[in-house]
């Protein structure tokens, strides 16, 4: 009976657990709708509002003329959507761009979920941990709570499915080294999700390194069976590939544009405002600084570094230690630094971190386990933080009340351009916004007079987010810096009188008790959810 009991307890605290990982990529999934406050999820909406197929012009049919990512995303959310509308009567009706992006999220959330499932599987099969174990239940936690994947599951972008593919492949890849699957299972599964990958996004076709080791691990130096199941898997993949993409080859033209112009912003050899903080950026440095710590954690982080390096040389190591490599070295080096460009090789460094946790503390005494329940704790409280960013009105629509009650009727406002919707986001006082281009500043002569202007007739200066001041060296943009150390120093005229951030933390009773300032993060990892919003008066 005590032993039936135990057993029934670890049930109820997987369901629980279940419950909460849920909750943690569900939480708010409608934050900031109706207002496209991420370009990303804004330019798939739009794409995915534009779908349709008339009988008479089939080459366009389903053509989202979109192609920064690939169509899979897209016809996986215009599904969901029809199918909702037909259950409520309303299959003809267009679709809005709230419906849109609810879909694309609901995309993210899921996926992070099945994430979720096959990290803790791969962990399961490289440290032999029961399913009801403490061990167990402490991965998955780390995992529920991780600040990236949380994150993720909220942006209708393909970044949560991305991640899903590419542990996916990790799975089955140790799937293959442990004999718990054939070479043909195996070819067959991986080229699906490699096909679904370069449906999502056609840069995923780096994913495709992992399958490729193991058909040189599995064949060992027997080149004609090597290029046999090679050439299997490259023509399964593409064929997937084009099924749910066909775009890319049906609209070539319209598909090489797309992939030139995102490719040299990538590189840095087409300059965009958009990409002004990666200027002088070091590889590597970079996202160790400004992405890893933030997305997910200093505990994590620590342990992942601490991991690469410590854990055993044995091949099912050795291959995550590939796999992050495969795809962090070519990314770490491109001149545009974004976040989202780390986020596949985040849950494999999530699961080092974990074994080297499992590995430090497994068999030891009491004390040594009261160590390790306090490291896994430390683990998961930067994701107990960020959940705070979803479980509060977005700070945009904080900010808005507190200026349409506290600036009076007619003002005038010095804004900034660049932040995809202006503050105030309801002008219900007739503010006469000026949404200034700062960014070109330096250069243009005229913006420099209609800065002056500007400065004389406002009334109230608004700092939207980090995007402008925080991207702009002294060195090649000394009127922006001056302006923007004058305006800190009060020495323009106008005072700061309200701050708003939703920086992640941990409350409890309405007291704050840990805090974690991120607006010094790579900015898109604030921008788009919580940004911090400054305003001055005269």
């Amino acid at each position: 009976m005590i032993i039936l009991s135990v057993k029934k307890i670890k049930r109820i605290i997987l369901f629980l657990l279940v419950l909460l990982l849920f909750y943690t990529r569900l939480v708010n999934l409608s934050w900031g709708l109706p207002y496209p406050f991420h370009p990303d999820e804004r330019n798939m909406a739009n794409a995915l509002q534009q779908l349709h197929c008339e009988i008479s012009n089939l080459k366009e049919c389903l053509n989202p003329h979109f192609f920064a990512y690939g169509q899979f995303p897209l016809y996986l959310g215009y599904g969901m959507v029809r199918v909702y509308k037909f259950f409520r009567g309303e299959l003809l009706k267009s679709i809005s761009f709230e419906e849109a992006t609810l879909a694309l999220r609901l995309i993210s959330s899921f996926a992070s979920v099945l994430l979720v499932y096959f990290v803790v599987k791969v962990v399961q099969m490289l440290n032999k941990i029961q399913k009801d174990s403490l061990s167990f239940f402490a991965s998955l936690l780390i995992f529920i709570f991780s600040p990236a994947l949380i994150q993720f599951a909220h942006f209708g972008t393909t970044e949560s499915l991305l991640m899903l593919f590419y542990i996916w492949l990790v799975y089955e890849s140790l799937s293959l080294m442990n004999k718990k699957i054939t070479l043909g299972s195996f070819l067959l599964t991986t080229s699906v999700i490699s096909g679904l990958a370069i449906a999502t996004k056609v840069s995923s076709l780096i994913f495709m390194a992992i399958p490729v080791l193991m058909v040189f691990y599995y064949h060992k130096n027997k080149l004609y069976k090597i290029f046999k199941s090679l050439v299997l898997y490259f023509s399964l993949s593409l064929v997937v590939g084009f099924i749910f993409s066909p775009h890319n080859l049906i609209s070539f033209n319209e598909f090489l544009g797309a992939f030139h112009y995102e490719s040299a912003v990538a590189l840095g050899t087409l300059p965009v405002f958009y990409t002004r903080q990666f200027a002088g950026t070091i590889p590597i440095i970079f996202q160790f600084l400004k992405i890893f710590p933030y997305a997910l954690g200093w505990p994590v982080l620590i342990f992942f570094i601490a991991g690469f390096f410590a854990l055993p040389l044995n091949k099912q190591n050795n291959l995550l230690r590939f796999s992050f490599l495969a795809y962090f070295l070519p990314n770490a080096f491109l001149y545009a630094k974004w976040t989202r460009f780390m986020s596949p090789v985040m849950p494999i460094m999530i699961v080092i971190a974990v074994l080297l946790l499992l590995r430090a503390f497994k068999n030891v005494n009491n004390f040594r386990k009261v160590v390790g329940a306090i490291l896994a704790l430390s683990f998961i409280i930067p994701g107990v933080a960020y959940l705070s960013v979803y479980a509060h009105p977005d700070i945009r629509f904080t900010a808005s009340d507190w200026i349409n009650r506290n600036i009076q009727r007619d003002s005038i406002i010095l804004s900034e351009t660049g932040n995809v919707v202006d503050i105030p986001l309801t002008n219900t006082n007739n503010y006469q916004i000026f949404s200034f281009n700062f960014y070109d500043l330096d250069e243009n002569k005229q913006l420099q007079l209609d800065l002056s202007q500007n400065l004389e007739k406002a009334s109230y200066i608004f700092i939207p987010s980090r995007r402008i001041f925080m991207n702009h060296s002294k060195e090649k943009y000394p009127l922006l810096r001056e302006y923007y150390s004058k305006l800190s120093s009060d020495s323009l005229g106008f005072k700061k009188i309200a701050e708003f951030a939703a920086y992640p933390k941990i409350s409890f009773l309405g007291q704050t008790l840990l805090k974690f300032p991120d607006e010094n993060a790579e900015e898109t990892w604030s921008v788009f959810d919580h940004p911090v919003i400054r305003i001055y008066k005269r």
